[in-house]
C-alpha cells in the first residue's frame, strides 16, 4: 500500500497540534464525567508545570457529551496574572477568551452581565441546561476572583443554570483550598473546589507503553486512512511487525539513566510534553522525511531525548 501524500509541514508529528491520551488522561476523564454527571459545582485539577494537564482536560472534553448523552456547552479561560486584580480586567479576559468584541469602556457590571447573558443563552439551549467553565492557570486566581466568579454562579442559578467550574493549575491551586478551608470559606469551596484531582505525568513504562500503543494503533492521518504516525514515519518496519510499544521499556530506562547522568536522583515523572517531544524528534529525525532508518535503535532514543528539552527543564526544577 503506498503511503500517503502528505505536505510538508503538515503532519501532526510535525505541527504538534495532537492528542495522544495517556492512562492518566482517561483517569482524569473519568472523575470529570463522575463531576459533571453528578452536577457537582466544582473541582480543581493540579499538578507539576507542563504534564499536560490542558491538553489531557482538551481530550476528556471532546468525549464529555457522548458520555452524558447530550450536548453541553464548555467555555474556556485562561487566568492572566497582574500585579493588581480587578474585576475588569478579569471580566475583559474572560470575554475576549470567548472572543466576544473588546468591551471598552464599560463598568464591571456591564462586563459581568456580557458574560452571564452568554452562559445563560447557550444553558437554556441544552437539554441539560449546564453550562462547563475551564480555568486554566487557575493557581493565579486570588480570593477576589472567585468572589466575582460567585456572583456568575449565583445568577445562573437564580435562572436554573448550572455551571460546573474545572479549575486546572500548579500545586498551589490545592495551597489556596487549604487555605480557603483554614479561612472557613466554605462558599468557596462549596461552589469551586468540592473535588479535587492530582494529574500526573509518565511515572512507568507501563505508562509510556501505552501511551506508544496509541502512537501505533489510535493516532491516523490523514483521517480514515489507516495510517497511524508509526506507520507513516516508519512504514517498511510497521508491516514487518515493528512497533513502538515494544520500545517502551527500553525508552524509560534511558530515560532514567540519563536522568542519573545529570545527578537527578528524585522519582520519576516525565511531563507528557518531553515525552511528546522526545517521539517527535526521533520520528522526523529518523524516520521516513529526515534519515529514513528502518527503525528507531537505543542511540537514536538517546539523542531524541537529549534534543526533547527534558533535562535541562528536570534541573531547573530541581533547583526552583
Amino acid at each position: 500500500m503506498n503511503r500517503p501524500n502528505v505536505t510538508p509541514g503538515t503532519h501532526p508529528i510535525e505541527q504538534g497540534h495532537y492528542i495522544v491520551p495517556t492512562r492518566e488522561v482517561l483517569r482524569l476523564m473519568e472523575s470529570m464525567i463522575k463531576i459533571v454527571a453528578n452536577r457537582m459545582p466544582g473541582m480543581i485539577v493540579y499538578g507539576r508545570p507542563r504534564i499536560g494537564k490542558s491538553k489531557a482536560v482538551e481530550y476528556a472534553l471532546n468525549y464529555l457529551p457522548n458520555k452524558l448523552g447530550a450536548p453541553i456547552p464548555i467555555f474556556i479561560t485562561n487566568s492572566n496574572l497582574y500585579r493588581v486584580p480587578s474585576e475588569e480586567k478579569f471580566f475583559k479576559d474572560i470575554l475576549n477568551d470567548f472572543h466576544l468584541p473588546d468591551p471598552i469602556k464599560r463598568k464591571p457590571t456591564e462586563l459581568r452581565r456580557q458574560i452571564v447573558n452568554l452562559l445563560m443563552e447557550h444553558g437554556e439551549k441544552s437539554r441539560l441546561r449546564r453550562v462547563i467553565l475551564i480555568i486554566d492557570e487557575a493557581h493565579r486566581l486570588t480570593e477576589y476572583h472567585y468572589n466575582w466568579l460567585m456572583d456568575i454562579y449565583n445568577e445562573l442559578d437564580r435562572m436554573k443554570i448550572s455551571m460546573t467550574v474545572i479549575c486546572i493549575g500548579q500545586p498551589e491551586l490545592l495551597s489556596r483550598r487549604t487555605y480557603f478551608l483554614e479561612q472557613k470559606k466554605a462558599q468557596i469551596i462549596g461552589r469551586f473546589m468540592t473535588h479535587e484531582h492530582e494529574f500526573f505525568g509518565i511515572r512507568s513504562k507501563d505508562d509510556i507503553r501505552f501511551l506508544f500503543k496509541c502512537y501505533d494503533q489510535v493516532s491516523e492521518y490523514p483521517e480514515n486512512s489507516g495510517w497511524s504516525y508509526t506507520r507513516y514515519y516508519f512504514q517498511e518496519a510497521f508491516e514487518q511487525g515493528d512497533r513502538l510499544e515494544n520500545s517502551a521499556t527500553e525508552v524509560f530506562e534511558l530515560f532514567k539513566e540519563i536522568r542519573k547522568e545529570h545527578g537527578l536522583s528524585n522519582s520519576i515523572e516525565i511531563p507528557m510534553e518531553y515525552l511528546a517531544y522526545t517521539v517527535e524528534n526521533a520520528f522526523k529525525t529518523y524516520g521516513a522525511n529526515g534519515e529514513a532508518a528502518n527503525w528507531l535503535t537505543v542511540n537514536h532514543w538517546r539523542e531524541a531525548i537529549k534534543s526533547s528539552g527534558y533535562i535541562e527543564s528536570e534541573i531547573y526544577m530541581a533547583l526552583a
